[in-house]
């Protein structure tokens, strides 16, 4: 594809960074216009569309999306001081994004090479895995804005869901501490200090898609670990 045809791309696709900001705007409203988030949602869309290969199958708008919404939360730790919970949100956001992203990638070529897509109870247990691994990774934020000295737990919650964070954040922090070495690296990088993985990787000395399947594979560890746990 050539500039004229990216950026028709852009054009065509303008309501793709709207309705990700309208999703993150709730969340950041007392601390940021809602055109703001646009902006950085556009400037998403321009990148998304620099690394977009129609040949690969997904959509334009398909592709986009976890980048624009990741460009917006980049744009926000950057230019603004949320409040830490707030910030641990939009990170498990963007990590859920990432996460997504990664597993759709995979099946898709695994359809390539000729794979049926799961049916049924396999269907499904996909989609149960899938929510496991975006609670995982919200404690992992939570456990992250922990250490940074906010008590994730509220002070006014009942002692049953106090000790249940507890319990949680001893798990993550356990399951965390068992990754292999580049995986509890970029893990920390990511949520700890609010990198994202094109960010990490580079510190790592891996690319950014790589950096994406190593973080799929940890967030699969840590979601086993504390099921199993």
């Amino acid at each position: 594809m050539d500039a004229s045809e990216r950026a028709r791309l852009v054009e065509a696709n303008l309501d793709v960074a709207r309705k990700a900001a309208a999703m993150i705007y709730p969340r950041v409203r007392e601390h940021v216009e809602f055109e703001e988030l646009v902006a950085l949602g556009n400037a998403g869309l321009a990148e998304a569309a620099t690394r977009y290969e129609p040949d690969r199958g997904a959509t334009f708008a398909t592709f986009a999306w976890y980048r624009v919404q990741g460009s917006i939360v980049d744009g926000l730790r950057k230019a603004t001081n949320l409040p830490r919970r707030t910030w641990a949100k939009l990170v498990a956001l963007r990590a859920a994004g990432e996460y997504l992203e990664t597993q759709a990638e995979r099946t898709q070529g695994a359809a390539q090479q000729g794979a049926k897509p799961p049916e049924g109870a396999e269907a499904l247990a996909k989609v149960r895995d899938a929510m496991s691994a975006i609670r995982t990774m919200f404690t992992t934020s939570l456990e992250a804005m922990r250490d940074a000295g906010y008590d994730a737990a509220s002070t006014d919650a009942d002692p049953g869901e106090r000790l249940d964070s507890g319990r949680a954040a001893a798990k993550i922090r356990a399951a965390i501490d068992a990754l292999p070495e580049r995986e509890r690296a970029l893990v920390t990088k990511h949520y700890w200090e609010g990198k994202n993985l094109l960010e990490a990787g580079a510190e790592l000395g891996i690319s950014r898609s790589w950096a994406c399947r190593l973080h799929a594979q940890a967030v699969d560890r840590l979601r086993k670990a504390i099921a199993d746990g």
